[in-house]
This record gives C-alpha cells, structure tokens and sequence, in this order.
C-alpha cells in the first residue's frame, strides 16, 4: 500500500513537472518598443507619442504596462500622449519601487519632457498614484481621469495578502531556480490567468495583454514590485483617502458596474469625495481601457477642453518651497 501510494505521488510530482515546461511554460519577452528613460533612481520604458499639448500622462495599474493605454491613446489623435511601464513592471527597472518613489518617477517625467500641466490618467493602483500626485502636486496637474481607481476604502483582500507572501517565500534565492524547475512556472500560469478573468469578468480576456501578462509581469521582478505594492497597498489608499476632498483638479471617475476588483461602490465613493468630479459608470468589469477606451478617450478630451482651476496660495507656496 505504501509503494503505491508512494507511486502515485511520484507520478503526480512528475506530471506537475511535465506541466511547468509545457502548458505552464512562460513565453520568452516580447521586442521592446518605446524608449527608455533614466528618471531619478529608475529606468523606465516610455511610450510617447507626439501632438499637442497640453499632454496626457497615462499610469497602469497593479500589475501592468504602458501597453494597457494603446486602446485609449489610438482615439486621441494628434494629442501628445506618454504612457509609462511604471518603475519594477515591465521593461522599466525591476523589483520594488516604493509609492513615494513611483511619485517622484511621475515628477521627473513632467520635468525631464517639459510636459508642463497635464491630465493625469490611472488605471486601478495608477490610480491611487494619480490621485496622490494631485494632492502633492496640484500646479503639474490640470484633470483626473481615474479608471476603476483603487481609492476611497478600497482594501486589499485577506488571500491576495497571502498569495504575495507566498510569492516571496519563492524568490528566496535558495527556493527560486528549484522552483522555476519544479512547479513556479505553472503556478505563475495558473495565477495569471485566474487573476485576468477576474479582472475582464463578465467580458472575455484580452488575449495581448493576457500575453503581456505572462511574458512581463509574471518574471520575477515584475513580481517582486507586485507584491511590495500589494504588501504596501492599504496604507497608501489610506493616506491617499485622508485628502481627497484637498483636490481642486476636475476629475472624471470612471467605473465598471460589475468590477470584481474594485467594487463600484469605491467608484461611487471617491466621485462624491472628490470636490469637482464626475461619475461615469459604464457596463463591465475592471478592464475599462480596453472595454470602453473610446469613453476613457472622451473623458480626457472633456478635461483638456476645461480650463484648469487657478491655483490656491497654499499651492503655489508649497511649489516655492520644494
């Protein structure tokens, strides 16, 4: 009874090895477009495409690349447009980049292409970073565009909590190569495309950016910035939170009706928090610029053609002193 047993586990340990290097094999990294940039302490890939300004600066979510935006940058036409793969995902510098250093990345970006005031546009965790650069900022940013933005009580899950420290624990560098070897690959395979339904659910998924997925964000130090971030997450929503109502930019907020990742309450929430926004709930889940880019396009064409607001003493003071 024990050999068979024994058996059976050997048999199971092999097929999961079978299966790392087969289905679960992780697809080699796509040619690099764009250029790469050295702002501050990181290098990062920049797409940019030229037109008028004022410009419009585009941040993914958790995870992600500039990539996410091509939808939405295709419908702005002859608009100067730079999307970003964010410091630790993508092609830009790998591992952990803490938010006040994504923060300071944002400002040398504005700084090193003289983008002048811009409309911000984040996705999910951008977001967050959006939101957090116009209350720092107000005198770089002119509009908001917040796409199912991870904001207004949003909390990371108890599993995705665990699901990083697991993720952790394979990248000690003892655990790592047996792992990669073993069972990481499929494991990385199976996540990535459990956590891609979830965020297209009810729509269909995205087949190039679930490639993108597991050829960029499912290396591991895509994955190490994934988990600090996600580690890190509520404590920066949080103090995000705490000066919403300081944001004088208009923002447009908009959020899918069935999203599974930041529920459509939070959508509700920050727009009503926000003192000069505009809800935009729009059908599907957590995917917005690639199910309704032409509406993400709208909303920036729509706070490009607001007059920004005059900036408050305490703003320019601020600006004085840093």
């Amino acid at each position: 009874m024990r050999r068979i047993a024994l058996g059976i586990v050997l048999a199971l340990a092999a097929l999961v090895v079978v299966l790392n290097w087969t289905w679960g094999r992780l697809p080699g990294e796509p040619e690099r477009s764009g250029r790469m940039l050295r702002l501050g302490d990181a290098t990062v890939r920049v797409l940019e495409h030229p037109g008028k300004g004022p410009a419009v600066v585009l941040l993914h979510g958790l995870p992600g690349t500039a990539q996410d935006f091509d939808a939405v940058v295709a419908r702005l036409p002859g608009r100067r447009t730079v999307a970003i793969d964010r410091p630790g995902f993508g092609f830009s510098s790998g591992g952990y980049h803490p938010f006040a250093e994504q923060l300071a990345t944002i400002r040398a970006l504005l700084r090193t292409l003289h983008l002048g005031r811009v409309v911000l546009v984040g996705h999910s965790y951008g977001g967050t970073l959006a939101l957090a650069y116009a209350e720092q900022r107000p005198q770089d940013v002119r509009g908001l565009v917040l796409v199912d933005a991870a904001a207004a009580g949003q909390r990371s899950s108890a599993f995705k909590r665990a699901q990083s420290r697991l993720v952790q624990a394979l990248s000690w560098p003892v655990v790592q190569p047996l792992a990669d070897v073993t069972f990481s690959q499929l494991l990385r395979t199976v996540s990535a495309k459990q956590g891609d339904a979830q965020a297209f659910d009810p729509g269909a998924i995205d087949p190039a950016h679930e490639q993108r997925l597991l050829a960029l964000n499912m290396q591991h130090g895509d994955l190490d910035a994934y988990t600090g971030e996600q580690l890190h997450a509520d404590d920066a929503i949080a103090g995000v939170d705490e000066r919403l109502a300081s944001i004088e930019a208009p923002a447009v907020v908009i959020q899918g009706d069935a999203d599974k990742l930041v529920a459509p309450q939070h959508g509700r929430r920050l727009a009503a928090l926000l003192p000069h926004a505009r809800l935009v709930m729009l059908r599907g889940g957590h995917m917005q610029t690639y199910v309704h880019p032409a509406a993400v396009a709208a909303a920036v064409r729509e706070l490009l053609a607001t007059r920004p607001p005059a900036l408050r003493a305490r703003g320019r003071a601020r600006s004085a002193a840093r």
